[in-house]
């Protein structure tokens, strides 16, 4: 197995790069029209947001790994924000759902 050399890694990642971006407008796209449609949050939106969640908290991670103080600062906020974003949807569940 060879390894690539830097123009083949360019094409690679423009091609990442481009190929993600359609996916994310696409899933906008068609998570905006469901829930238009349909009144409720639909399952392209969720996966959207997951997307989303996973990007950052990698991009986070590597960033912490290499050294960097702001990847440790942005892991927190999203640690902060998803309790938050738990805590709050457990009290509107439960009181909401009586």
């Amino acid at each position: 197995m060879r390894r690539m050399d830097e123009m083949e890694l360019r094409i690679n990642e423009k091609g990442i790069k481009w190929s993600w971006a359609f996916m994310v407008f696409s899933l906008v796209i068609w998570g905006v029209y469901a829930s238009i449609k349909t009144h409720e949050i639909s399952l392209p939106a969720i996966l959207f947001i997951l997307q989303n969640l996973v990007y950052f908290f990698v991009t986070s991670v590597e960033k912490t790994r290499v050294g960097d103080e702001r990847g440790k600062k942005q892991l927190l906020i999203y640690f902060g924000v998803l309790f938050f974003l738990l805590t709050f949807g457990a009290i509107l569940g439960l009181t909401l759902g009586r």
